[in-house]
């Protein structure tokens, strides 16, 4: 009995074991452990153990989880606004992002002339998000491999950054302005045309610059505005003769001024027909009359040619007078005077011409030959002691000279009037003679060394006068000065002259001004 209550109590703590063990097992160590624990001893086979006791079931494997899928991110080498995104998921990517925009956003001093003012970018610059530019890089690869490059696609308002510019305008531009500098110690400067240049803000290349440094973000700090010359309005030639006739009132006599623009045509007039006598000047119709008549020169007749322009000789040009008409000698050169103020008066020139040939007047009496001289006073006030035998005006000879250079443009009144053999080659030719550099000491002493001027002066012991056609970078003109006085004109109002080479700086700074720093500068080195 006492047996059997022993092994009934051992079978209950056994089967209390089997249901407490496997929950305190490892998973798919009950089986074995069961078994090891049930196997009986050889000495327990009659055990009492009740049959009704369950079996151990078959241990089973847990199910496996699924893989948790790798999240996205960038290949190696990619930039998104130029940050490096590599390795970076699309999250992780938005702050160097948002980075790399920021550095878009920044002030740029824009100056020009002394003035500086600040453009913000993002007063023009419209930027994407960062989001919304890591998200279009990640959707623009698909099933790309490879680095993404995605640079900042920022849009520039251009209509708001012209008008932001053009509101500069104000501040930068200024209008050019032409004045008039006087010195009365200038020797050949007394009345300067001086110019302020204008200055304009070239709106258009200006947004072009700025445009460029904006949508880079490491661009300069400084952008130059772009300016233009702003070009002055022409004065008016009145304007030149408002202040040539203020300078001809300091000369004790009479002046008189023909200016033409050869480029537009206008023409300014000054006493243009007061009569003067005609001296060396005259020399330049005597060398038309000849090409007319003669054509091409030979080597004679060159020689007369030169000695007559260059070094203004007056027997030579007796003889191209004499040979124009076939012969040689004083009665042939006086035929030749006589054709060749026909030829001026056909042209339309009243006043031009010339009676008799050079130096010639002793002998023409000795042959009773000397004809009349032209009337005491002809033309317009003021009058002149002009010579009664060699006689022009300043309008006449400057208009002259305008015929020439259309002439050697194959057209005017030479051509059509002259005739003879006058072409524009020959006209040319004429024209190269008078550019030969001479007599320096009237027109060309008041023009800059170097200008091409083609010229012809004269003088006599009351009258200084010099015509010519000057190339100039501001114009082509044609300037005509004559001055007279009662009495004698000395070497020193000639050599160069006060007046003729002023008259001439005058002329020639209208059409070309200099700088007012220039004129000042100029009149601080006459300073005593």
């Amino acid at each position: 009995m006492t047996r059997r209550k022993t092994v009934l109590v051992v079978g209950g703590i056994v089967l209390l074991l089997l249901l407490l063990l496997p929950s305190a097992l490892p998973a798919g160590q009950t089986g074995q452990t069961l078994e090891a624990t049930l196997e009986p001893n050889a000495a327990d086979q009659t055990s009492t153990v009740p049959s009704a006791l369950p079996a151990a079931s078959e241990p089973t494997n847990a199910p496996t989880p699924s893989a948790t899928p790798l999240p996205f991110v960038f290949p190696a080498g990619s930039e998104i606004s130029g940050a490096d995104v590599a390795g970076l998921t699309v999250e992780e990517a938005r702050e160097p992002v948002a980075e790399a925009i920021a550095a878009y956003d920044r002030a740029i001093a824009l100056r020009a002339h002394g003035y500086t003012t600040t453009l913000r970018t993002l007063e023009v610059l419209d930027l994407p998000s960062a989001e919304q530019l890591v998200e279009e890089a990640q959707a623009g690869m698909g099933d790309r491999q490879g680095a993404v490059e995605a640079p900042v696609d920022g849009a520039i308002d251009r209509a708001a950054l012209e008008a932001w510019v053009a509101r500069l305008a104000p501040n930068l531009e200024h209008v050019a302005e032409t004045v008039v500098i006087s010195d009365a110690r200038a020797l050949t400067e007394t009345y300067t045309f001086a110019r302020t240049p204008g200055r304009e803000l070239d709106v258009a290349r200006s947004v072009e610059t700025i445009a460029e440094a904006i949508t880079n973000p490491a661009g300069p700090e400084h952008v130059d505005l772009v300016m233009a010359a702003g070009d002055a309005e022409p004065l008016p030639m009145a304007e030149l003769g408002r202040v040539l006739s203020e300078h001809a009132g300091y000369w004790d006599g009479v002046a008189g001024f023909y200016v033409q623009n050869l480029d537009t045509g206008e023409t300014l007039t000054y006493n243009a027909e007061t009569v003067f006598s005609g001296a060396s000047v005259m020399k330049m119709p005597i060398m038309l009359f000849a090409y007319a008549r003669l054509g091409a020169l030979n080597d004679q007749q060159r020689v007369w040619m030169r000695k007559m322009i260059i070094d203004s000789e007056n027997l030579e040009a007796n003889d191209l007078l004499a040979a124009a008409v076939g012969g040689q000698g004083t009665e042939a050169a006086l035929q030749g005077v006589n054709e060749m103020s026909k030829m001026l008066r056909d042209l339309g020139l009243e006043h031009t011409y010339q009676l008799i040939p050079y130096e010639s007047g002793e002998w023409l009496i000795q042959q009773s030959m000397l004809p009349s001289g032209g009337p005491a006073q002809e033309g317009q006030a003021p009058y002149t002691a002009a010579d009664r035998y060699l006689r022009t005006t300043p309008g006449e000879m400057g208009r002259l000279f305008v015929m020439l250079d259309e002439c050697a443009r194959g057209a005017g009144p030479l051509i059509e009037k002259v005739g003879g053999y006058l072409d524009k080659t020959l006209c040319a030719e004429m024209i190269g003679w008078l550019q030969q550099p001479h007599d320096p000491e009237r027109m060309v002493a008041g023009l800059p060394r170097d200008t091409r001027v083609a010229h012809k002066g004269g003088w006599i012991d009351d009258m200084q006068s010099d015509v010519g056609i000057v190339e100039s970078p501001g114009a082509r003109y044609v300037a005509a000065i004559y001055i007279w006085k009662d009495g004698y004109v000395t070497d020193e109002h000639a050599t160069p002259s006060p007046y003729l080479g002023d008259f001439s700086h005058t002329i020639y700074t209208f059409f070309n001004p200099v700088s007012p720093d220039e004129a000042r500068q100029a009149a601080a080195d006459r300073e005593p």
